[in-house]
């Protein structure tokens, strides 16, 4: 039987697993540098889903003032469909929440309708759409906003 999934923040140790995830999961992977950038910026927090020293996934947000983006969330291919997702947006709306934000907003390609489910479940609403915005492949880049982020406050930081 395997341990429970541990959620904490990331540190600089978990930087060559999240690069390494970023290859796996997305076409246009972030560059280390630009992880390592997130772990000290006053506006990112960069929370790590772990199992036994192995990285299941990451979300990284962003809080500006009373705003907050969903920047990223990386679940490696292998545990997907697992709720890994769930717990690490979860993770990222409460922090958004403790860090004052009234409102968060997100991009999402169209075609994950997964991932969109699960923001649609969680006060996400479709507010726009970039044309073709991502490559490899080509595809539209949904804008979701989710306006009240106080309504969604207790249920994502219950124990």
């Amino acid at each position: 039987m395997s341990a429970e999934p541990e959620l904490r923040r990331a540190v600089a140790s978990d930087l060559e697993a999240m690069a390494e995830a970023e290859r796996r999961c997305f076409p246009d992977p972030w560059s280390f540098r630009l992880l390592s950038e997130l772990l000290v910026s006053p506006y990112d927090s960069v929370f790590v889903l772990v199992s036994e020293n192995t990285l299941l996934g990451y979300v990284n947000v962003r809080v500006l003032g009373d705003e907050a983006e969903l920047m990223r969330i990386a679940v490696v291919p292998e545990e997907r469909g697992k709720r890994c997702g769930l717990t690490l947006l979860r993770a990222g709306l409460a922090e958004m929440c403790a860090r004052g934000a009234e409102a968060a907003t997100l991009e999402v390609r169209a075609g994950n309708a997964a991932a969109i489910r699960l923001y649609e479940k969680h006060g996400f609403l479709l507010a726009g759409r970039r044309k073709m915005y991502y490559e490899n492949p080509v595809e539209d880049a949904l804008i979701y906003w989710n306006r009240s982020l106080s309504d969604w406050k207790e249920e994502v930081t219950d124990a």
